[in-house]
């Protein structure tokens, strides 16, 4: 058995290309293996700011040349009609190094050909590694690339070094000129500048003797202890936050968590507007008491030791106090008006090239809201709240504090509309609109702020679609996915019952009735409702729903998100049933007879038998059947149509459908047909796979 390892000395890499880097690397090394054959205990994958390296523990030296059949010739052209062997397959034979005696014969299509077994060379994990390194490292992919010396590789940031040992022994590939040797680096200011690895199991030690903890577990559990101790003997806890502890980790070959003070003056401001610029701005950690209350001090982590460390807490501390500095100066003068003498202002700022400014924004996403808030019946008595949180929504984007840290719209926009005086609930869907801001962040709580997130993420998907900024492949660069998957996740958690063709239609009304842009409204209504589907169908199997069963709800093609979420659930539910391969099978076979069937009018005279009544009596008696779909209550509706599965099986099975009498064969497809259509009011029962 070998082991390998392989470092890859970088540049310092972007934090968040680290983990989806781990990744790409630890799948490609096992589909190497596997794809050639290797057996392996593991692969696992470390990284710091400054290297990628990967550990092949345990792996196959070599392996045995399996036996491959090889197919030559067809018979006919392999023999001549005396039954030797032809020129075609002499030449085969020598090709291949086998003899006459090593052929065999199998047909394929009706066709028959000649045949060897060929028992492939030994092969070894040293070349394979060898041959196949570079190339795999080539074909990582990034957010964004760069290229550097005249090299053909494209990498998130410029490759310097690499380490490659095979059982401590120099394995070499050709890497374009970067060295490829046993010689490593240490952490930049307080480790060597060249450290040789003779022996693998030395590796990490080597590096952690040089100041770089290559373990990303072991760098976060120095981090959190650290936070915590500090935390702790300043009275407090510090603000916990994974994101940012997770930036921290791996920007840090060699962590150490420092404490620093701030003014107590700046705690007068809002806590956001402190804690933005520590986190956001210089990844620092605020330390907040038992209540949630800042404390006047940070934490923040060095990659380094703990030499001379209070002058390091002292320039964090400059640092941060210029940064609390400005914000205060913003917010102070920013406060010297109201938030709705910004209002105006807005015309100055685009939303986007082709769809006017940000004034003009707020006006659509004034009428847009009533009508959406009539649509979803959530009471004409937050009308007034809703139209002015959608006239004052955008008016903090041009206050200087929003200009400077632009990750405070909506937060701003409340706490300037509470020093206004606005309304509580106009406060909160200021801020609320906003939400969700990402894939797992909250969604908003009020109705008023409910209503006015679905409407600016839908006039922004509306606005450029009609403008043709589609979103295409992988590229987003409008945050539209995003903004479905939020319309998505809040029509179905306050169980919105509304038609998104209704919602595009209100939408893209306003922008050709008020704003006058010129589009063709059917080919962009219909992208837009295909784009807000196909978000929904991905979101559902990201949740582990079968895809037969979501496929089989949206070939209705329901357009009503809650409705289709409804209807998957009441399914999947019924589905448990152990009956329900035989139920899925009949009304499957009642769909398969009646595929192209026309509903004519049915004459009970023809009725042949009791069957046959019983089969019209149910198709003309599903009353009850559509008040449960109105009520929405489908697992109940499939209960109705299941219990009559048998008298169905029943009359298939000892009753001819297409008949030659026109008449009867029409009687007979018409009833079956409404059955048909009420069960795929619900789902379509052949799209679920058996």
């Amino acid at each position: 058995m070998s082991n390998y390892l392989l470092e890859i000395g970088v540049e310092e890499f972007p934090s968040d290309y680290v983990a989806s880097t781990k990744e790409q690397l630890k799948n490609k090394f096992e589909k190497l293996l596997s794809d050639n054959k290797f057996n392996y205990e593991s692969v696992e994958v470390e990284s710091t700011p400054r290297r990628f390296a990967v550990f092949v523990n345990n792996v196959d030296s070599e392996n045995e040349g399996e036996n491959k059949k090889i197919k030559g010739p067809s018979v006919n052209i392999a023999f001549d009609d005396q039954k030797n062997p032809t020129k075609a397959l002499n030449g085969f034979l020598k090709g291949q190094n086998m003899s006459l005696d090593d052929v065999f014969i199998e047909e394929i299509k009706d066709t028959s050909y000649v045949f060897v077994n060929k028992k492939q060379d030994n092969a070894y994990i040293k070349d394979i590694l060898q041959n196949n390194v570079y190339d795999l490292i080539k074909s990582l992919t990034f957010p964004r690339s760069m290229r550097w010396g005249a090299k053909s590789i494209k990498f998130a940031r410029p490759i310097r070094w690499f380490v490659s040992l095979l059982d401590d022994q120099i394995l070499e590939f050709n890497a374009e000129g970067i060295k490829v040797s046993n010689i490593t680096k240490g952490h930049r200011v307080l480790g060597k500048s060249e450290i040789e690895i003779k022996h693998q199991a030395d590796y990490e030690r080597l590096l952690e003797e040089n100041y770089v903890i290559l373990s990303y577990k072991k760098r976060r559990n120095i981090i959190v202890r650290g936070l915590n101790r500090l935390a702790n003997e300043k009275g407090g806890n510090y603000l916990k936050d994974e994101d940012l502890l997770d930036e921290v980790i791996n920007i840090v070959e060699y962590p150490t968590v420092i404490v620093g003070d701030i003014d107590n003056k700046y705690l007068k401001l809002p806590k956001e507007v402190i804690v933005t610029p520590m986190k956001d701005h210089q990844r620092y950690f605020p330390i907040v008491d038992d209540d949630s209350n800042l404390l006047a001090y940070f934490l923040t982590v060095r990659n380094g030791d703990d030499t001379a460390i209070e002058n390091v807490a002292n320039g964090n501390k400059r640092v941060l106090t210029a940064r609390l500095e400005d914000a205060k100066f913003f917010y102070d003068k920013d406060n010297q008006k109201k938030l709705q003498d910004y209002v105006e202002d807005l015309k100055k700022l685009t939303f986007y090239e082709g769809l006017g400014d940000m004034y003009r924004k707020t006006e659509r996403l004034r009428k847009l809201a009533l009508n959406y808030l009539q649509r979803f019946g959530m009471g004409e008595d937050i009308s007034e709240k809703v139209n002015r949180a959608a006239f004052l929504s955008k008016a903090d984007l041009v206050t200087s504090m929003v200009i400077e840290f632009t990750e405070l719209q909506g937060i701003m926009g409340r706490i300037y509309a509470k020093n206004s005086g606005e309304d509580e609930l106009v406060q909160k869907a200021i801020e609320e609109h906003y939400l969700p801001k990402s894939n797992g962040d909250k969604l908003p709580k009020s109705t008023v702020g409910t209503v006015l997130s679905i409407t600016d993420k839908l006039d922004t998907i509306c606005g450029l679609y009609a403008i043709g900024k589609y979103v295409t492949g992988t590229k987003d660069p409008y945050g539209l996915r995003r903004n479905a998957i939020g319309i998505i996740k809040i029509l179905i958690e306050n169980k919105i019952d509304v038609d998104l063709k209704d919602l595009i239609k209100d939408s893209l009304f306003i922008y050709t009735d008020q704003d006058e842009l010129s589009i063709d409204y059917d080919k962009t209504s219909k992208e837009i409702l295909t784009f807000l589907i196909d978000r929904l169908k991905n979101l559902l199997l990201d949740d582990n729903y079968p895809y037969d069963f979501v496929n089989s709800v949206l070939d209705t093609s329901v357009t009503n998100v809650y409705d289709i979420y409804v209807r998957l659930n009441n399914l999947m539910e019924f589905s448990k049933r152990e009956d329900f391969d035989k139920i899925l099978n009949c009304f499957t076979r009642v769909s398969n007879i009646v595929k192209d069937a026309e509903i004519k009018s049915i004459d009970p005279t023809l009725l042949e038998n009791d069957t046959e009544e019983k089969i019209y009596e149910f198709a003309n008696d599903l009353e009850d059947f559509d008040k449960l779909l109105v009520l929405k209550q489908y697992k109940e509706a499939l209960e109705k149509l299941s219990s009559f599965t048998d008298t169905i099986n029943n009359y298939l099975d000892n009753t001819m459908i297409n008949v030659d009498d026109e008449n009867l064969r029409n009687n007979r497809l018409s009833m079956l047909k409404i059955i048909n259509d009420n069960i795929k009011k619900i789902f379509i029962a052949e799209d679920i796979v058996k």
